[in-house]
């Protein structure tokens, strides 16, 4: 067992004034058997009014909207996290394989093709170029992973937040959310449902949110964690902020902005052992959202005229997708 803080800010920056930039984030852990959150908080700067709301995967989702022009947006969440996962060697020890056809509702929607997990010609080929998993289901697994681990090689700034499987594998190479789309897609090809998850890992020199894959072993085990990027099984050094069926249904932030500007967006995690819950985090995770105090509109801060603002406004009608962060 080991408890965590969590630390992350998101800041995307603008060469100009934009507005009406529309956001949503997936930065909150739920608790399960794997986890229990025990405080979570999410600020924005220049504050605003949250919305909260699960997705079609149950994940938390928080939604705001910044109307008034803006040249940079700060997203910061803290929390703590109690992780007392077991180990998916000893989840999986009786477990045979293949495994039987699942009827679970919750399962079978991971057996689809997904947009960043497309099973074109490329991928259909490596996989069945791979070993038959053979064996019990954790021998099966790890040959997948192995399978994985030997067709790509690690190397950041190859591939982007919206590079597909596909590209990942004729390149070779990439970071974990790629390991985690090409075990996705050799675990679908063998009918086994796999989605991907977005999170936290406690891992020296990691500065960006993290990605791996669970693994459907059937109703009496249910989701099991592995780590293609890392080559293991996950342990309590990973804690789980969202599930999807590949990256683009679970970034951890997405969203739109008017404007004529370029964008830059950075992005700092840390992830460090505490005895004990923060104090600024001992409640609920259901509480308000942080606020600041020192913000002021900007058509006041920067002097712009009421009139040339709303007149800047009308010539940017067309919104903008923003950037998402890639997991590295």
């Amino acid at each position: 067992m080991q408890l965590l803080r969590i630390d992350h800010e998101t800041k995307l920056v603008y060469s100009e004034p934009v507005h009406e930039s529309v956001v949503e984030v997936r930065m909150a852990p739920p608790s399960t058997e794997d986890q229990t959150v025990l405080g979570y908080r999410l600020r924005t700067t220049p504050p605003v009014p949250i919305t909260t709301y699960r997705d079609g995967f149950g994940n938390r989702t928080e939604l705001f909207t910044l109307s008034t022009p803006h040249e940079d947006m700060v997203i910061r969440t803290a929390c703590c996290v109690r992780v007392h996962r077991r180990s998916g060697e000893e989840r999986l020890a009786e477990i045979p394989w293949p495994a039987e056809a699942t009827t679970s509702i919750d399962a079978i929607e991971f057996l689809r093709p997904s947009p960043l997990v497309e099973m074109s010609g490329d991928v259909q080929a490596f996989c069945a170029s791979t070993r038959e998993p053979k064996g019990t289901f954790l021998e099966a697994v790890e040959t997948m992973m192995k399978s994985v681990r030997a067709a790509l090689k690690y190397e950041k700034k190859v591939t982007a937040a919206d590079t597909p499987v596909s590209e990942a594998l004729k390149i070779g190479s990439g970071v974990c959310q790629d390991f985690a789309h090409l075990l996705l897609a050799l675990a679908r090809h063998w009918n086994l449902p796999a989605r991907y998850v977005s999170g936290y890992i406690n891992q020296p020199g990691e500065l960006a949110t993290h990605a791996w894959a669970q693994l459907w072993a059937g109703p009496m085990v249910g989701w099991v964690d592995i780590d293609p990027t890392m080559g293991k099984w996950v342990g309590i050094e990973h804690v789980v902020t969202a599930v999807g069926r590949d990256f683009s249904e679970v970034p951890p932030n997405r969203g739109v902005w008017k404007g004529n500007a370029t964008e830059t967006i950075s992005v700092s995690v840390n992830v460090q052992p505490v005895d004990r819950v923060p104090l600024d985090l001992s409640d609920s995770g259901d509480g308000a959202a942080w606020t600041s105090s020192s913000y002021s509109p900007p058509s006041e801060r920067s002097g712009v005229p009421e009139k040339d603002r709303l007149n800047q406004q009308r010539q940017r009608q067309a919104f903008r997708q923003q950037q998402s962060q890639q997991q590295q």
